[in-house]
């Protein structure tokens, strides 16, 4: 393993991670502008398109938000705001793989385009695997936290994949100290399995059983498709995207902010709001039908992948409270957000 240098680069970050961790802060009631001026970051940053932030802005930001929060787990606490744009692309990677096993050796080796937090390595032993997960930042303070966060965001990855949010790892691995016995139970409940402490490595320990269950959408010709289309991005970080795929990414940074409108996207497109939509329709869609497909998808990962309310989900949608919510996923689905919620809760128990 290479040693870290002080002064070298972080490298740097995509967006969705960073909102990830300033949505725990606001739920913290950190003042989110004062965090972003601690690390140098403008507003208008968050919302352009593949944008990224530089390693030690996002380090700066994380310190901002622990010492701020006052929580002794903030990372873990992170993990529950978790967005599907965080696994974008991976998990278009991974919803084509066959199994569990295919799908996490197919996205490992894709997370740089996510950021350069750190690096995950796969060792094989008799009963499964364990992913080991090396962190690149070099703050003590921030370290253990964004352990917590990764570590859970790629068991949320494999339950969004498996469409299982009760599926658990064998066992998950920590090198820091053990924390109090409260703080022990908040980490088995979120990860479902035994947590030990004052390890040799941070990792997720998984069974051979796990990694072997089907997914539903297996497909390795489109696998093998978006595989090299993954590694074009990967080669070059901020190229140009299809303008489908551009824009979804707009709406999905944007839509926490509240309701969006059709010119207000096309605007941080560098179009009009009319152009847009007839790109789209050329293309066989529209303006409103990705939208509709993006609260869709957000909607169904927050209600099988989370534990946020349904006022927390109506929210990060964009709706102005639960209520639109519930008639707007009633007219994609057919049935209520409690439906979902408690199917996905019933396939598994």
């Amino acid at each position: 393993m290479i040693k870290k240098q002080a002064n070298r680069s972080l490298g740097t970050t995509s967006i969705p991670p960073v909102q990830q961790f300033l949505q725990a802060g606001r739920h913290c009631k950190i003042d989110i502008s004062s965090a972003l001026a601690h690390a140098s970051i403008e507003l208008s940053d968050l919302y352009k398109i593949d944008g990224r932030l530089s390693g030690e802005q996002f380090q700066r930001l994380l310190r901002y938000l622990i010492d701020q929060s006052k929580h002794p787990l903030f990372g873990l606490y992170s993990a529950r705001f978790i967005q599907p744009d965080r696994f974008y692309i991976l998990s278009q990677i991974g919803l084509h793989s066959t199994d569990l096993s295919q799908a996490l050796k197919e996205s490992m080796p894709l997370e740089k385009l996510v950021g350069d937090m750190g690096v995950t390595e796969i060792r094989e032993h008799n009963d499964g695997i364990r992913m080991v997960w090396h962190c690149q930042y070099s703050h003590p303070q921030v370290i253990p936290h964004l352990i917590d966060n990764v570590l859970a965001s790629w068991v949320n990855f494999a339950r969004f994949l498996l469409e299982d949010n009760q599926a658990a790892p064998r066992s998950i691995q920590l090198q820091r100290d053990k924390p109090c016995q409260a703080e022990v139970k908040q980490y088995e409940q979120l990860f479902g399995c035994p947590v030990h402490f004052n390890q040799s490595d941070n990792a997720i320990v998984i069974d051979r059983e796990l990694l072997s269950r089907r997914l539903p959408g297996g497909n390795l010709k489109r696998l093998s498709q978006l595989t090299i289309s993954a590694n074009l991005r990967l080669n070059n970080i901020g190229d140009v995207d299809d303008l489908e795929l551009k824009t979804a990414r707009v709406i999905r940074q944007l839509l926490p902010q509240g309701k969006i409108q059709r010119e207000q996207i096309a605007s941080h497109l560098h179009m009009a709001g009319r152009s847009l939509q007839r790109h789209l329709i050329k293309r066989g869609g529209s303006y409103q039908a990705l939208l509709d497909q993006i609260r869709h998808e957000m909607a169904d990962y927050w209600l099988t992948c989370s534990a946020l309310s349904m006022d927390e989900i109506a929210l990060q949608l964009g709706f102005s409270d639960a209520r639109v919510f519930f008639r707007a996923y009633k007219l994609w689905t057919g049935h209520t957000p409690g439906f979902t919620r408690t199917k996905a809760t019933d396939a598994v128990s």
